[in-house]
């Protein structure tokens, strides 16, 4: 003997029986009454639902055929039972066979009400969050002549470019600008710091610009920067 398979198969038989019965239970309960409409033929489709054969009118058979047994009042659907209009008592469904039915406005209710309360919540998070937040930072132009030999460190990181340096450049450099030039260039792999095309004509002193960018975005987090042999490379932090 297979126990395993004979187990499978009382299963499916013990199903359709409950199917079965399920179907002949409704059509006992619905027997004799008629559609409210067209007074045609009933059939269930659902928990606390029926629909008409002729002209598909679909309603709820405890509300319509049922009543309170103590005051005679109408049934309406409370969450997931049923209570007397009138007098509030509860009252038992005998069109439900094993399941329950739900109050399907109440629900749509109660997730849109769920839905409103996370998305509050998710804007007073982005208010904290925003009261948290630091001052803008703003960084002045640098002046390279402020610290003694800095401009013959980064001449000695520009060899091979024979263009004169101009000794002031306060003024001129635009970090903003370099900024956003140099990000438009970096991808997850690095990147040589003399490969990024220059913005100015004055190729050193363009490629001193990118380095002292590259600096400050190393140090704001933005970038990565290091140094290998006489090259600069920079990528995504």
């Amino acid at each position: 003997m297979n126990i395993v398979t004979l187990s499978f198969d009382m299963a499916a038989a013990v199903h359709q029986l409950f199917v079965r019965a399920r179907r002949f239970y409704y059509m006992v309960m619905l027997f004799g009454h008629r559609c409210p409409k067209c007074k045609g033929s009933l059939m269930m489709i659902a928990e606390g639902r029926c629909k008409c054969d002729s002209c598909k009118y679909e309603f709820d058979p405890t509300v319509e055929f049922q009543r309170c047994s103590s005051c005679g009042g109408i049934p309406v659907l409370r969450v997931r039972r049923y209570q007397c209009r009138k007098c509030g008592i509860d009252i038992r469904s005998t069109f439900l066979f094993d399941g329950l039915v739900f109050d399907s406005g109440y629900f749509c209710r109660k997730m849109a009400e769920s839905r409103q309360r996370k998305k509050e919540q998710k804007q007073r998070v982005r208010e904290m969050l925003e009261q948290c937040r630091s001052e803008p930072l703003t960084l002045d132009a640098p002046d390279l002549n402020s610290i003694a030999g800095l401009i013959d460190a980064l001449n000695g990181l520009t060899t091979g470019i024979d263009v004169a340096i101009p000794i002031e450049l306060k003024g001129k450099f635009d970090l903003n600008l370099y900024q956003r030039h140099i990000e438009s260039f970096l991808d997850t792999e690095p990147t040589n710091l003399r490969e990024i095309p220059p913005l100015t004509e004055n190729l050193r002193l363009d490629l001193v610009w990118r380095f002292i960018a590259a600096i400050f975005l190393d140090h704001a987090g933005m970038i990565n920067v290091y140094q290998q042999d006489q090259n600069i490379w920079v990528m995504k932090n």
